[in-house]
Parts: C-alpha cells; sequence; structure tokens
C-alpha cells in the first residue's frame, strides 16, 4: 500500500486538481478530505512488543502482528474475499461505492476514504508491479502468498527474504524507502504537513457518517502517526532509493489526482453545489 504521506500527498493533488475544475472548498471540507483520507489507515488494534524477548522472539511477535493488521484490512481495505490468497491484493472500490454511495457526494470525508481506496488499488496496480516480482522457492514468479518466499527488486535485479524485504529492522526493506520517499516528495510538492490544524476542531468537524469500517476517533493516532514518520524520514542519512524509482513515483502522484477525476466523476463534488465566491 502507499505510504501514510504518499496518501496525504496525492490528497492535496487531488484538492489542487479540484480548484483547477472549478470546485473550490472550504477549509473545513478540506481537512474533512484530507482526515478521510487517512484514516482508512487507522488500526483498532493496540499491542505493544513485549520486554526481553529474544530476537527470533521479536521477529514472530512483529509476524503474528503484521497478519492481524492484514486480517482487519480486508475490512477497512474493502478486498474481496477471493483475494485473500494473492500476494497484492488491492481494494474493490465498487464494494465501498455499493455500500456508502449515499455518503460520498455528501460527506467529504467520505469521499476522502474512497479517494485512498483509489489511491491505494493504483499502488498496487500500477506500481508494485513496475517495482519488484513475487519468487516462489524456485525463483519463479508467483502471485500466491503460500507460495512466496522471496522478493526481487526490478530494477537492480536484487533477491531478498521476503521476511527481509517486508521487515523494518532490515537494510533491504521496502519500508526504508518509503522513509526516504516521504522526505523527497515533501520537499518536491513543498508540502508542510501541519499536524495541528488539521486536527483543529476535529471533535465538531470529522464526524463518522455511518462508514462502519474503521474509528474515527482513530483520527488523532494516525495523524500523530503520519507526523512521526515525517520526524524520522529527516533523521535518515541514506537519502538512496534501493526498491522504488523516484521518477515513477513522483509520476505517480501527478496521476493519480487526475485519474481518479477521469474515473469516478460522479464521486466529485459538482460545480453546480459550489458557492458562488466562497472563500477559504
Amino acid at each position: 500500500m502507499a505510504s501514510f504521506v504518499i496518501h496525504h500527498i496525492s490528497g492535496e493533488a487531488f484538492l489542487n486538481e479540484l480548484e483547477k475544475e472549478g470546485v473550490v472548498l472550504s477549509d473545513t471540507e478540506k481537512k474533512q478530505f484530507l482526515l478521510g483520507n487517512l484514516i482508512v489507515d487507522s488500526s483498532r488494534i493496540r499491542k505493544q512488543l513485549p520486554e526481553n524477548l529474544s530476537l527470533e522472539e521479536q521477529r514472530a511477535f512483529k509476524k503474528k502482528l503484521r497478519d492481524e493488521v492484514q486480517e482487519e484490512k480486508k475490512s477497512t481495505h474493502f478486498r474481496d474475499e477471493d483475494d485473500y490468497k494473492l500476494c497484492i491484493q488491492a481494494p474493490n472500490l465498487s464494494s465501498f461505492i455499493e455500500k456508502y454511495q449515499d455518503l460520498i457526494t455528501k460527506d467529504y470525508t467520505a469521499l476522502g476514504y474512497l479517494y485512498h481506496l483509489y489511491v491505494d488499488k493504483m499502488f498496487f496496480n500500477d506500481l508494485f508491479r513496475d517495482t519488484f516480482v513475487c519468487l516462489d522457492k524456485d525463483g519463479n514468479e508467483t502471485k500466491y502468498i503460500a507460495d512466496l518466499v522471496s522478493m526481487q527488486v526490478k530494477k537492480s535485479g536484487e533477491v531478498s527474504p521476503v521476511e527481509d524485504f517486508w521487515s523494518h529492522d532490515s537494510s533491504v526493506s521496502i519500508y526504508h524507502d518509503y522513509t526516504v520517499m516521504n522526505k523527497l516528495l515533501l520537499e518536491k510538492y513543498g508540502t508542510c504537513f501541519d499536524a495541528e490544524k488539521l486536527l483543529e476542531n476535529h471533535d465538531t468537524t470529522f464526524v463518522n457518517p455511518g462508514i462502519y469500517e474503521v474509528d474515527y476517533q482513530n483520527v488523532t493516532s494516525v495523524v500523530s502517526k503520519t507526523a512521526a514518520y515525517i520526524g524520522e524520514s529527516y533523521q535518515v542519512e541514506d537519502n538512496s532509493l534501493y526498491v522504488f524509482d523516484q521518477s515513477k513515483v513522483e509520476s505517480f502522484i501527478e496521476q493519480v489526482a487526475k485519474g481518479f477525476l477521469s474515473s469516478y466523476p460522479e464521486a466529485v463534488p459538482s460545480k453546480l453545489d459550489v458557492k458562488e465566491n466562497r472563500k477559504c
């Protein structure tokens, strides 16, 4: 899935595209959309790593936690039940739209939720497939989790065990690239993630319209995590990207907002609904 920061930057890119289309939102509506865009990655799971575990026990604990989070994402990210065997499980936007179609054009948090799912779908189906290959024990490409043994990075050809590739503790981890990209993208797009401003008056403006897959009360947690990830990115000395191609990620950011507008025009606020001369 895309990182928290990529989701936020993509969300701001979408708001910019709306303005180009003549749809001007208030500051409150923008924040509702951006928070709805982030809340999808919040989690109800609360577990801390126990102390005094061996390295092997720590890895086992983290793997179990990742498995539980992925199970939760079947619901929050509207993944098809039939896809649980696949290495890449993209959201099914039609399921979300069918369930919440009455909310999407009325509530900006719901629109943000749909946009998050779209960004993840495109990130999985385009960027992931262009970036790495899932391999079985014989080194052949596989699409099934049960057969997955290692990952191959396309741009370098390097192969690493799947546990290392998806671990926060490995030098070949995809999460290293996520951390570095946070800083690179924030600087390229001149985006300032202002957690305090985003959360201002959220108790009254960020209200769940009836989306049951996530807890809107977790919004402070997901915003704080995003801010923390950004802080971590500025502590990293090695700014090399080992997995992703920076130009492809930047191209993704630039195209995903336009892609959503063209793919789901019925979900976009109508110009006819916008008050003239509204001031933000």
